[in-house]
């Protein structure tokens, strides 16, 4: 079984930081590098676009019931990379208006983003969704041969809890910045930062060892071995 989920998930951490340090200086009415940021959302977007959307069509978890990790971790992925990819487009061909006075740069991305919450909000209702699935099913336990996580594998609650708890934090982020966006509720903008960020830098460090975990996980696998850490 080849996969990428930890590219995705680090990623998508570093994706979702950005964005939330990208609205943060947006409604404080900082200036915004625009060439730089778009950048940074082309990368991650592109990543995040290609992979999400190569799991959600071609289903490379497969067997023992964990089909259900290409619902889960592919489809936000592919959805979230093609908003970054907007941003990406939209902050590169408004160069000079970023570059000139900061008010109505500001102005003009708040008004852009307003039809974007529309699919944010949407992306936001079915991570809640995978959210409750995560706890009522308790999915997510890793198996025995995996290092770390896999020590915990007989306690399927538990990381279901976790897992569930991340995709509810990042499902909270969106249907706040949906509401503040689509309902003039522009301090809630802030907090849908916040969730973003929480959720964010959790994603990431995951994402991070799972690049021990999985590699660990194979190695025992193969050699019969039993490293739990």
């Amino acid at each position: 079984m080849v996969v990428y989920n930890e590219l995705v998930a680090i990623t998508a951490g570093a994706g979702l930081i950005g964005f939330a340090w990208f609205l943060t200086r947006l409604i404080g009415g900082l200036r915004i590098d625009s060439e730089g940021w778009a950048g940074f959302f082309g990368v991650t977007g592109v990543l995040l676009l290609a992979l999400g959307l190569h799991t959600t069509i071609t289903w490379p978890f497969g067997g023992d019931g964990f089909e259900y990790a290409n619902i889960a971790f592919g489809q936000p992925a592919a959805g979230f990379g093609a908003l970054l990819l907007f941003a990406a487009v939209y902050l590169w061909r408004h160069r000079a208006l970023f570059a000139a006075d900061v008010d109505p740069a500001r102005r003009a991305a708040l008004d852009a983003l307003k039809p974007v919450a529309v699919f944010v909000g949407a992306l936001g209702l079915g991570m809640a969704a995978l959210a409750i699935t995560f706890v009522r099913f308790q999915l997510g336990a890793a198996p025995p041969q995996e290092p770390i996580s896999g020590r915990f594998g007989h306690l399927p609650l538990l990381e279901a809890l976790f897992l569930g708890g991340l995709w509810g934090v990042i499902a909270l982020g969106a249907l706040l910045f949906a509401v503040a966006q689509l309902a003039d509720r522009p301090s809630l903008l802030r907090w849908a930062a916040r969730a973003w960020t929480v959720g964010g830098v959790v994603l990431l460090l995951f994402g991070a060892m799972n690049f021990y975990t999985h590699i660990g996980m194979y190695y025992n696998i193969a050699h019969g071995t039993s490293h739990l850490w």
